[in-house]
């Protein structure tokens, strides 16, 4: 499953995907609406947002929205990135799930405004006696850990069958597919999302596995402070016009994307970087859009380790606006020459 879009250079079919994004801004008062703003870009990981922002610097995509980049690599870990993200005043930033959420129910000043998502293809392993996912309610889920692409996935699955995962089921620690549909089979848990692979050797072990609609998880998220956005909205604007041009420049033009990518890689990683790109390409969407369930997903995994993220919704740790400007504007259609759903 999947959505397909078009391009002056062709068909792409995509369906999405560590980005961390710090932007510093001068201490000075207003600017000229035509003024060059200077940002630092740090990137924490390598994933879909690090290669999209390193392809938007290097082509020069960025600038033609009048901002100047300073990229900075981030090699420790996204909590603590995160943390480097609340102590400063004017940023853009990233973090994993739990490392966004936990300063947010603690009062910090961050926001989500945008993230790439992929669409992975799990079933749900069930107990012989389970014929729907509803009917997991009380009973016990196996995930892989806490957060892991598994537990994001079953949050969603169990949320579209009317079910609270934080409630409702009790989600456990299983390991990886394999072991989890042994798990199911011995009734050890009565429940527990499979990869496609996995789902299919286990039927032919009897497990029953029920059929899902495909699921978005989150790959990457654009996060910066309110505080931020209420000073400058304009850079934000600018940012995400570059960053939107950076994700239409890798997909239509894979071989000027690739050059930039490769050297950032040893030589004899070049066929690696390829499938990489590929990849990449693959779960690109034209733009880093907020998905509700797997926003939900992150809000419900956050809910176990703090009761009080219970209270969250999707809707209290976003800021759509820039997306929504973008997904109505001429910039965006000139970008496209053929419509392309949104």
């Amino acid at each position: 499953m999947g959505y397909t879009y078009f391009s002056s250079r062709g068909s792409w079919r995509v369906f999405s995907a560590c980005l961390l994004l710090t932007l510093v801004l001068p201490a000075a008062g207003g600017f000229a609406a035509d003024s060059i703003r200077r940002v630092r870009l740090a990137y924490s990981g390598w994933e879909i947002g690090t290669a999209v922002a390193y392809v938007g610097v290097d082509a020069g995509l960025f600038k033609k929205q009048n901002l100047e980049i300073e990229e900075i690599p981030i090699r420790d870990t996204l909590s603590a990135g995160v943390q480097a993200l609340l102590g400063v005043d004017l940023l853009i930033g990233s973090g994993s799930p739990l490392a966004f959420l936990q300063p947010l129910v603690t009062g910090a000043d961050v926001t989500l405004f945008g993230s790439h998502v992929r669409l992975d293809h799990y079933g749900m392993g069930v107990a012989s006696t389970i014929s729907a996912v509803k009917e997991l309610k009380g009973k016990r889920v196996a995930v892989s850990a806490l957060g892991a692409r598994s537990d994001l996935i079953a949050r969603v699955i169990l949320r579209r069958a009317g079910l609270n995962p934080v409630k409702d089921v009790e989600v456990v620690v299983g390991g990886l597919s394999p072991a989890r549909a042994l798990a199911v089979s011995k009734n050890l848990v009565q429940g527990a999302p499979l990869s496609e692979d996995v789902a299919s050797e286990a039927k032919k072990l009897g497990v029953k596995v029920l059929d899902v609609k495909a699921v978005p998880v989150i790959t990457d998220l654009l996060v910066t402070t309110r505080s931020f956005i209420a000073k400058d909205e304009d850079t934000v604007r600018r940012f995400m016009k570059g960053y939107a041009s950076a994700i239409h420049h890798f997909v239509t033009r894979r071989n000027e994307s690739l050059a930039i990518i490769k050297k950032y890689f040893p030589g004899s990683q070049s066929g690696s970087v390829e499938a990489m790109y590929d990849t990449f390409a693959a779960q690109l969407r034209p733009l880093p859009d907020l998905n509700q369930e797997a926003i939900q997903a992150l809000v419900d995994v956050g809910a176990v380790v703090d009761k009080r993220a219970q209270l969250l919704k999707p809707t209290d740790i976003i800021d759509p606006r820039f997306v929504d400007e973008l997904k109505r504007s001429k910039f965006l259609k000139d970008l496209y020459t053929e419509k392309i759903p949104l």
